[in-house]
């Protein structure tokens, strides 16, 4: 309603994510006027896609295809949900809301600490502020491994002579060995294997390269492989979990060479007001 909306952008216009990032914020509170769906993915996906964050110059990438910057903002969405979930939250939605662990060697937000300090976006913070951090970086990451695009194969300069299970597979470039870090990835891709409408598919092709690259391997491990490259919603919410739970398995977090762009925190900080305006409505949509 138009009630709604009114009080959603003077909601934005006073949010402390956003005075970070005034230029950011006003860009993407135009990208949501203009959103005119009551859907409330289309709302996020036209946001996202006229933000900041989307117009934005990643070093040595240039700037992602369109249906990647809008499939994690809508991961990002559904993964606020699940923080907002009655009763008892799963597990692996606890990692994702915990405040910095301390633990650079294992948590990808303690190891980027003084990079996201000099963003302004704090990680010491349980709850939202936590998953909007660690998409912010998340982002970024899949920005390095694959420049976004959802369906990249494995690694070709690592060699084939490896298991199926090494195999790097998506936007992430995770491979099936990951799964040990936490019993909640296992978990995750069993959910996401019984519910694969919820994959967003359709979105993250969106401006994305072809896949022409063969499955490395056989068994589960190629299994991985394949669903991770068909289900990039769930590639994302994997990667993002990972990120907190085994940091060490991505080489660009590792150097940290993956890029953390306020603008793109900005933009989740609008994606995070859609869901709060009416969150049951949202969230009934949207997890």
């Amino acid at each position: 309603s138009t009630k709604t909306f009114t009080a959603l952008i003077l909601t934005l216009s006073t949010s402390s994510a956003f005075a970070a990032n005034s230029t950011a914020a006003e860009q993407d509170l135009l990208a949501y006027s203009q959103a005119v769906s009551t859907s409330y993915a289309q709302q996020i996906t036209t946001l996202a896609g006229n933000s900041t964050c989307a117009k934005t110059s990643w070093s040595g990438r240039g700037r992602a295809p369109a249906g990647y910057v809008k499939g994690v903002a809508l991961s990002f969405a559904r993964s606020l949900c699940r923080t907002k979930a009655l009763g008892t939250p799963p597990a692996a939605t606890k990692i994702l809301a915990s405040s910095a662990s301390g633990n650079a060697s294992r948590d990808a937000l303690s190891h980027y600490s003084s990079i996201f300090a000099a963003a302004g976006i704090p990680t010491n913070i349980s709850g939202e502020d936590a998953v909007r951090a660690v998409y912010t970086l998340g982002l970024g990451l899949g920005m390095r491994e694959s420049s976004g695009n959802y369906c990249e194969g494995w690694d070709r300069s690592a060699g084939s002579n490896r298991s199926s299970a090494a195999a790097e597979a998506g936007a992430f470039q995770v491979s099936y060995d990951s799964m040990g870090a936490s019993p909640e990835l296992r978990n995750m891709y069993n959910e996401y294997q019984a519910t694969p409408q919820r994959c967003q598919l359709a979105t993250f092709k969106e401006g994305a390269a072809s896949c022409s690259q063969s499955i490395l391997g056989t068994g589960a491990g190629a299994t991985y492989q394949k669903f991770n490259k068909s289900c990039p919603a769930f590639a994302t919410e994997y990667a993002m979990t990972m990120l907190r739970v085994q940091r060490s398995h991505f080489g660009p977090i590792n150097r940290r060479e993956a890029q953390v762009v306020p603008a793109c925190g900005a933009m989740f900080a609008s994606v995070q007001k859609i869901v709060d305006s009416n969150q049951e409505a949202a969230c009934n949509e949207l997890y």
